[in-house]
């Protein structure tokens, strides 16, 4: 099965991610090596970057806009597109490589 094979690039992600000053913060999000990692867990993490660093670099643009004389930038979009684009990336490698080592030990627990 494909979800369950390992790929060269899973030992990479698995490793940066079992360190626990990758997680910073958000170590509480981090769930045990054999439960799979979902995208709710995914988004939320996404979600508490995102939106900050979004509205920071929003009021950096904002800064720089009053500064040149140009239309204030709308307050939402950036932050959103930040947090979607946080939650792709963490979706297709990081929660994608822990899903399948998750699979992989679930497997080996069940059948010894």
């Amino acid at each position: 099965m494909i979800p369950n094979e390992v790929f060269p690039t899973d030992q990479a992600f698995t490793d940066f991610c079992d360190h626990d000053r990758n997680w910073g913060p958000l170590l509480f999000l981090r769930p045990a090596r054999q439960e799979r990692m979902s995208p709710l867990r995914t988004a939320t993490g996404a979600l508490l970057l995102g939106l900050p660093y979004g509205l920071f670099a929003t009021i950096l643009l904002a800064l720089f806009a009053h500064y040149f004389s140009r239309p204030l930038p709308s307050l939402l979009p950036f932050p959103l597109l930040l947090t979607f684009s946080y939650w792709l990336v963490a979706q297709l490698t990081l929660a994608r490589a822990w899903n399948r080592r998750a699979a992989r030990l679930a497997r080996l627990a069940r059948w010894g």
